[in-house]
């Protein structure tokens, strides 16, 4: 009984919570913790937009995922990125399950590891995390 009840907890999404980036992200997978880190990342990389493409079409989708970094993976297609739930499926297994968010410097306890981004980068990162809107 206590796990069920636990199960539950995990796996439930507020039927009050209508943000859009958030439900694609819950759909993925994403829980908990993992749920609140992902929103950050997408906000911080693409306002949520599931379109976004960098100026140089260098960075695709919600999670802005790098061409040079990521285009020899199997799942790179630069249209399917461009889709919202293709884009959170991908990173949840990059993710881990959201065990660790390190593309995006960031391991799984929401420490900026300071490998290849700035302090104001993870900063931005953090406001997102703290306006979670579920």
């Amino acid at each position: 009984m206590i796990a069920e009840a636990a199960l539950a907890a995990v796996v439930h999404l507020s039927p009050t919570c209508t943000d859009p980036t958030v439900r694609v992200l819950h759909s993925a997978g994403f829980r908990g913790r993992a749920l609140r880190y992902a929103y950050g990342i997408v906000m911080r990389e693409s306002k949520g937009n599931p379109r976004a493409v960098s100026p140089r079409r260098a960075d695709f989708g919600l999670f802005q995922w790098n061409r040079a970094a990521w285009s020899r993976a199997t799942w790179w297609d630069e249209r399917q990125l461009l889709d919202g739930a293709y884009s959170a499926a991908v990173a949840f297994r990059v993710s881990q399950g959201g065990r660790t968010f390190y593309p995006w410097d960031i391991n799984g306890r929401g420490y900026h590891l300071k490998r290849y981004s700035s302090t104001s980068t993870y900063r931005v990162w953090v406001k997102y995390v703290q306006a979670f809107p579920c």
